[in-house]
């Protein structure tokens, strides 16, 4: 009844082997999807570290002119008056 013929058991070795490549397939996706994903963390935990605030300066009025300048470096706005320029 359950005759096994040779024509029968190539085509079970070909089912088998279809779906052995298609795991084989799946699986190879899967591993590039996986390196996708940790090269884009990767490269957003780049961008937020490149994109940190920049450290905020103090700034001081001057008494001539008014204007405000950096406290640390500041250079002569060119009047001979000027406090920074000394």
């Amino acid at each position: 009844m359950l005759g096994f013929s040779f024509a029968k058991l190539l085509v079970f070795a070909a089912v088998v082997g279809v779906i052995w490549l298609a795991f084989r397939h799946v699986g190879r996706v899967e591993a590039i999807r996986r390196a996708l994903g940790e090269e884009l963390r990767r490269r957003q935990r780049a961008e937020r570290q490149r994109r940190q605030p920049l450290a905020a300066e103090d700034l001081v009025k001057c008494r001539v002119c008014g204007a405000y300048v950096a406290a640390r470096g500041a250079t002569a706005c060119g009047r001979t008056d000027c406090p920074w320029g000394r």
